[in-house]
């Protein structure tokens, strides 16, 4: 402890020293990434309102930021858990935030006042899992790791030194942490990060509190986060990391990612010069191909964001239109290669897949519809998209499955809600309607499965008599959806019908909790609702109201998907009051009593009306266009067109982007 309170004491007499030629060495500190071309800058200060997040990543290892703050590193494989924040610990100081066009590589300029005092270079390698930060300051600056609970460290400092560091320690994870802050999903094995450093740099640790603070004093020092999850190969990681100069690490990062880049368009060639907001555009849909090839596994899918590091199907589907429109079509077919490769091993899809972690499933209620339909849908639109006919072929028994598990579920030509959609989750929904027909699932099964059914037959991998069979079935609930879900002259999204049907509701299923909100099993009460074993023997929960819901997001998705059941001018009325509704009260709400919108909800809007030639769709452009925020991405949802939930979400940051796209793309000729 007495040698903790002299470095403290060291540590503040060089402060006071270089505190007053702060002004004069400001104009050194360039940084190794002088030169570059920069996006805007993201104005960070203590306890940020703003609220961006940013994303480094590699497939592997995975980092959040927020300014210079880390919010989480976690990885690999991207399905474990999160081992901690750091946290920039000087109060008075603010930070000029930016990232490398083209790349995950981020810059913090560090100002205390109007003076530069240190820059931060962030990036995680692109050959190994391991996060670099590079700090060159000109006063002490002090970062806090606050690792997670539960955490066990070891210091390793000879191994470290042997290996080129000036010192380091390990970080375990104990087996069973949960791969969600949510329900009953633990990782089955122990895995290891490595901290090591270089440089002008000091550590200590209290014995008051699990922090470990890093002070970069005045000079150039370099901390490195390698991840295993062995520890055999967190050990390995790190020593090919530090047997390697940091300008090289550098270089070949940056490298790796001009190559992805140069994949997509090039959006600064293509618009016109009289695109509206054109550099605000150019800007985005740069940022929203970095974001979400950060976020995107070595085994091919995407995370959903910070708080869910499993492969979502929904979030996957929207995210696979945004990445084509973006040119990244071979990201689409990662996409449906890992569910496939999950498909082999295990002869099911969930509503989520860990990544590196088999058989870990996030389960939900009536996992075997809508996500199957999104599967389905994603690999006929790639297959349009690309003429990949033999990887289609190489897929189609998982297509095949899909198809055929939603049957079991119908009951009066209609299929019921995956128990963890958008709006079910975001409360606009209620749960208690999850066994009710659901007019986006049946819409899916219908408009999936007629491109499912022409492959087979024009393919010849079924026999003319079972594709007639599957025929009648998909004519069948094609002639029923109307009847199902229009009413008035508008698409409902729920019918009650179903549930009032006896099969309609069973006795047990794997989903939340109605009482508590946890993920697990639950029982039915006597009056339909679904409790887990802790909640049944509590007060009972009311019996729910079978009330018919009008969803914007599901009124949408016709238009969206591009759907045979109905016409633009049937579609059209309905569209033009979600619009005048909008129009008049300057929000935009997934249902018209709430203040929650869902965040693609804008690109719906968007797209339906660059769909039907709205002369006011170039006023949804605008306005979707600037609800992006300052790292270019947009949120989970909205209250009052302001950011709410989860940030830097890879699907609703992709739908927009096309909803974007789509719009350019219909007004001007594009080169």
């Amino acid at each position: 402890m007495r040698v903790n309170i002299l470095m403290l004491s060291l540590i503040m007499a060089v402060l006071n020293s270089v505190i007053d030629c702060t002004a004069a060495h400001a104009a050194e500190l360039e940084g190794p990434l002088a030169g570059s071309v920069w996006s805007p800058s993201r104005e960070w200060v203590p306890k940020d309102m703003d609220g961006s997040v940013h994303c480094l990543g590699n497939g592997r290892l995975c980092v959040y930021g927020e300014g210079p703050n880390i919010l989480q590193i976690f990885g690999p494989p991207y399905s474990t858990t999160n081992i901690g924040r750091i946290s920039l610990e000087q109060p008075e100081y603010t930070s000029e935030s930016r990232r490398v066009m083209g790349a995950a590589i981020w810059e913090h300029r560090i100002r205390a006042g109007e003076n530069v005092v240190a820059v931060v270079t962030d990036f995680v390698d692109s050959e190994q899992p391991c996060f670099v930060r590079h700090v060159e300051t000109t006063i002490p600056l002090m970062f806090v790791l606050h690792p997670e609970s539960g955490m066990r460290k070891a210091n390793n400092t000879a191994m470290m030194q042997t290996s080129g560091a000036k010192d380091g320690f390990l970080l375990e994870t104990p087996i069973g942490k949960p791969s969600v802050p949510f329900g009953n999903y633990p990782i089955p094995f122990a895995f290891f990060h490595q901290f090591a450093w270089r440089g002008e740099m000091e550590v200590m640790s209290k014995q008051t509190d699990d922090a470990i603070r890093f002070t970069f004093v005045p000079g150039q020092g370099v901390l490195f986060v390698s991840g295993g999850p062995e520890l055999s190969s967190c050990m390995d990681n790190m020593k090919a990391v530090l047997s390697t100069e940091y300008s090289s690490l550098l270089t070949r990062t940056k490298s790796w990612w001009a190559e992805f880049t140069a994949h997509g368009k090039n959006f600064e060639k293509e618009l016109p010069a009289d695109v509206p907001m054109r550099a605000r555009l150019v800007q985005v849909l740069d940022d929203a191909a970095v974001l979400i090839k950060a976020q995107q596994a070595v085994e091919g899918g995407i995370l959903a964001g910070y708080p869910y590091h499993l492969g979502y199907v929904r979030d996957q589907y929207g995210t696979h239109r945004g990445l084509v429109a973006l040119g990244h079509e071979e990201m689409s077919r990662d996409i449906l290669g890992f569910y496939y490769g999950v498909f082999e091993k295990f002869g099911q899809i969930h509503n989520a897949q860990a990544f590196g972690i088999p058989g870990l499933f996030h389960v939900h209620e009536n996992d075997e519809v809508e996500i199957t339909g999104y599967i389905t849908l994603q690999a006929f639109d790639y297959l349009a998209r690309s003429g990949d006919i033999d990887f289609v072929r190489k897929i189609f028994p998982m297509l095949e499955c899909a198809w055929t598990v939603q049957q079991r579920n119908f009951i009066k030509d209609m299929l019921p809600f995956n128990g963890d959609e958008t709006y079910v989750a975001g409360g606009i929904l209620p749960r208690s309607a999850l066994n009710d027909g659901s007019a986006e699932a049946t819409m899916l099964f219908i408009e999936s499965g007629r491109l499912l059914l022409d492959f087979a037959e024009k393919q010849g991998v079924w026999a003319k008599d079972q594709v007639e069979k599957e025929r009648q079935l998909l004519n069948q609930i094609r002639d029923s959806f109307r009847e199902n879900f229009w009413q008035d002259g508008k698409l409902i999204t729920n019918n009650p019908e179903r549930s009032r049907d006896p099969q309609a509701l069973p006795d047990v299923r794997h989903g939340v909790c109605e009482a508590c909100t946890t993920v697990q099993w639950t029982l039915r009460t006597a009056n339909d609702r679904y409790v887990c074993l802790d909640c049944l023997s509590k007060p009972p929960l009311p019996s729910a109201d079978p009330k018919v819901y009008v969803l914007q997001s599901v009124s949408l998705t016709p238009i969206y998907f591009h759907t045979s059941l109905f016409s633009a001018e049937e579609l059209q009325p309905q569209v033009e009051e979600i619009l005048q509704s909008y129009k008049s009260t300057g929000k935009l709400p997934s249902r018209p009593d709430s203040d929650v919108s869902v965040g693609y909800d804008y690109g719906l809007l968007l797209y339906a009306l660059t769909e039907l030639n709205h002369p006011l769709a170039r006023e949804l452009y605008e306005k979707t266009l600037q609800l992006a925020d300052a790292t270019g991405a947009w949120a989970e949802y909205y209250r009052d067109h302001k950011p709410s939930g989860t940030r830097c979400r890879p699907w609703e940051s992709a739908m927009n982007v096309e909803a974007l796209l789509h719009w350019v793309e219909k007004k001007f000729v594009l080169h």
